[in-house]
């Protein structure tokens, strides 16, 4: 399995695809799925209200991948996330993150999330649920 090109049709399916049905998580993410984000733990159950806070609160959302490396079934990237608040304010953020894959779906993430632009009520864009 192509895990880098996986991890990118991942996350603009369930960040960036306004069509995404939540039911389909368990599509990408394996049922023991952890995130630790910004010193934070997100189980399954964290991480899908995280996601559903997201799709609440933005309108539209962006990534660019600038650095994607791949050790097994272990992929390291280096993304941009460009978005817009349905309140019509903007923010970009810059993730850090560590994908590890089980079977094809993300069974773990450990991710830092560094708000470059926006509201600083959004430090907490990668853990918020």
């Amino acid at each position: 399995m192509d895990y880098p090109q996986r991890l990118q049709a991942c996350l603009h399916r369930v960040i960036c695809d306004p069509a995404f049905p939540p039911a389909e998580l368990d599509h990408w993410f394996t049922p023991d799925y952890v995130q630790h984000v910004d010193d934070k733990m997100l189980d399954y159950a964290a991480f899908r209200r995280h996601i559903l806070a997201l799709r609440e609160d933005l309108a539209e959302c962006q990534i660019t991948f600038l650095a994607l490396i791949a050790q097994g079934e272990r992929v390291h990237s280096t993304h941009l996330v460009r978005a817009r608040r349905r309140n019509g304010q903007t923010l970009v953020c810059k993730v850090s993150g560590l994908f590890t894959f089980r079977a094809g779906r993300l069974c773990h993430t450990d991710e830092l999330t560094c708000l470059l632009q926006g509201d600083a009520r959004d430090r907490d864009i990668g853990s918020r649920h």
